[in-house]
C-alpha cells in the first residue's frame, strides 16, 4: 500500500529529527567527522520532506543540501547565515571517499567548528520544518 503524502513527510521529517539526535551524541564522542555528516542528512532529509510537502512529488534522488534548498524553493528565501550554513554542509556528504579526502575534511571538523555547525544546524532543521507547519 502506497504511503500518502502527508506520510511521506512525516517519514523525512522523523529521520531527519533522528539524524540531528545522531549528529549530537557524535559531537559529544568527539565524532566530529561523522557529527559534519549526520548534520547533512539532517538538512538533507529534512528538505526532501519540504520538497514532497510543497510538490506533492516523489523526493528527488539528490544528496547536495544546496541543489535540493534550490529545488524547493527555499534557497532563495534563506537568510545569509542559512545559506552559509548550506554551503558548510554540501561538501560533507560522504558518500564513497577516499581517505585522504576524509582526512581534509576531518581536519575542518575540530570541536568548536562542530559546535557551531551542530547549532546552525538545528536552527535550519527548525526553520524549515516550521515552514511545513505553518
Amino acid at each position: 500500500m502506497a504511503m500518502t503524502q502527508q506520510e511521506v513527510v512525516d517519514y523525512w521529517i522523523d529521520k531527519s529529527k533522528e539524524d540531528l539526535k545522531a549528529a549530537k551524541v557524535l559531537y559529544n564522542s568527539k565524532m566530529y567527522l561523522h557529527t559534519g555528516f549526520m548534520c547533512q542528512q539532517c538538512i538533507e532529509k529534512a528538505l526532501k520532506a519540504f520538497y514532497v510537502h510543497a510538490k506533492d512529488e516523489r523526493h528527488p534522488r539528490q544528496h547536495n543540501v544546496q541543489i535540493l534548498a534550490e529545488m524547493t524553493g527555499l534557497f532563495e528565501d534563506m537568510d545569509d547565515i542559512k545559506k552559509q550554513t548550506i554551503s558548510k554542509l554540501v561538501p560533507l556528504y560522504i558518500e564513497t571517499r577516499y581517505e585522504d579526502e576524509k582526512r581534509i575534511i576531518a581536519e575542518r571538523l575540530a570541536r568548536l567548528y562542530c559546535k557551531n555547525l551542530l547549532s546552525e544546524t538545528e536552527v535550519l532543521y527548525q526553520w524549515i520544518v516550521q515552514l511545513m507547519i505553518s
